[in-house]
């Protein structure tokens, strides 16, 4: 088991920093003109300056390195600097400040450095100590422990390393707590999956067989919600992550869509009992309880915001599929996009003020985001293909979709200021229908 050891922090002021390398203790990747941060991770350092590196057994502190690299480099605001990018070769000479070069590092124009310093363990890998610092003040930004008992620990050494350290520049570090539920391609059938938001640690979830489809998470993180499509029936499934069991149930009507979990637990789900699809939350047993929204058109697709006051859905009552939102305290229902003949599968932000959704355009769905406050609209991803199935992060910054754009469906990354898409690998065969949800 990982745990975390006590470090001793030390800080260290120097000289102030030239103008372009200062502030990065506070990163503003929400609001306008977000940072660029030059992150180097340092190669790995004995503790022991007696003892070597090679004492550690099997290749941890060099896989711990590269796991670090690769998860900040799928970040949009690090740019990454390799070995080659640092005056004077990249060692820093020590892993704590008083013996590392941070003069090297800012000739360099690096802005965060990270260390590694190791020691063997009887009967297990080791112990690390990692470390960010701030490259022009010294100061130390984030300072953890690990003892790491089998090389199978070292992405999860990584991922909390990593999710500190973007919690301390960002605020948010929910993007190494949370993964991704989809659906997989398998023949025939169509499996749930999850895996990280890097595609790591990949899992099955289900063995089913028929067809699962729209899968959601609860807001806590601890249930997945998804419809099964057998030989004869569309089924309710509720997976439990504790138990890894899961729970089936058949519900009135011919067709399930899209279910979803409110705020409270319940889950949200399109029936059609009475013709046209509307939307239902059922009650604790799963049965049918209270409708959410019920109009003479189609209401499929409901979404909730944390608060749970706010519910997106779709509905084609005013002749085309379009995006709208209610708000579950007073009833009111607006229209929310604005433009074009279809517009399907909304994702409202955790905080309530944005919703993205899938805009055709020229014969191809394209991600739109609508911001609440300002009404405004905006295309965030462009390019071949059919970009489909958004969700956003529990941090509400990110976006992760499907999109055809290389050919058969895969999972790809963005975030709400519309950043160069990230395939999310999963594995050969085609993934759909992502959703985001905490660890």
């Amino acid at each position: 088991m990982i745990r975390k050891l006590s470090l001793l922090v030390m800080l260290l002021c120097v000289a102030a920093a030239p103008v372009w390398g200062a502030d990065v203790m506070s990163i503003d990747i929400y609001g306008p003109g977000q940072s660029r941060v030059n992150l180097f991770v340092a190669d790995p350092l004995s503790k022991d300056s007696v003892g070597p590196l090679g004492a550690i057994p099997g290749n941890a502190p060099l896989e711990l390195q590269q796991r670090i690299h690769a998860n900040c480099a799928f970040l949009p605001f690090f740019n990454m600097l390799g070995g080659r990018d640092i005056v004077g070769g990249p060692n820093p000479g020590g892993y704590v400040t008083p013996s590392i070069d941070f003069k090297k590092f800012q000739l360099s124009r690096a802005d965060v450095l990270v260390t590694a310093a190791w020691t063997p363990r009887p009967g297990g890998v080791g112990e690390v100590e990692l470390r960010a610092y701030e490259v022009y003040t010294g100061r130390l930004i984030v300072g953890k422990g690990y003892s790491v008992s089998t090389n199978q620990q070292v992405p999860e050494v990584a991922a909390r390393f990593c999710a500190d350290l973007m919690e301390a520049l960002t605020g948010q570090g929910d993007f190494f707590r949370s993964n991704i539920a989809f659906v997989k391609k398998e023949g025939n059938r169509k499996q749930i999956y999850m895996c990280t938001a890097q595609g790591l640690n990949l899992q099955k979830v289900t063995n089913l067989d028929g067809i699962c489809v729209s899968p959601s998470w609860s807001h806590d993180g601890q249930k997945l919600v998804f419809v099964f499509l057998d030989k004869q029936y569309h089924n309710l499934c509720v997976w439990d992550r504790q138990s890894r069991s899961l729970e089936k149930k058949r519900l009135p009507g011919n067709t399930l869509i899209a279910p979803a979990f409110t705020k409270s637990g319940s889950v949200a789900i399109s029936l059609d009992m009475s013709g046209n699809p509307e939307i239902y939350e059922l009650k604790p047993d799963y049965s049918v309880g209270r409708p959410l929204e019920q109009n003479w058109g189609i209401d499929v697709s409901p979404d909730f915001d944390r608060s749970g006051q706010k519910m997106v859905f779709v509905s084609n009552r005013l002749g085309n599929p379009h995006v709208f939102l209610k708000n579950l305290g007073s009833g009111e229902v607006k229209r929310i996009s604005m433009t074009g003949k279809y517009n399907t599968g909304p994702s409202i932000s955790p905080d309530g003020t944005q919703v993205v959704f899938a805009h055709m355009v020229n014969g191809v769905h394209k991600l739109f985001l609508a911001d609440l406050i300002s009404g405004q609209e905006r295309q965030l991803t462009f390019g071949g293909g059919s970009d489909e199935d958004p969700t956003w992060s529990p941090d509400g910054y990110f976006i992760a979709f499907s999109s055809s754009r290389s050919g058969p469906k895969q999972i790809y990354l963005t975030t709400k200021h519309g950043d160069e898409p990230i395939l999310i690998p999963t594995g050969p065969g085609e993934a759909s229908s992502p959703a985001w949800g905490k660890l």
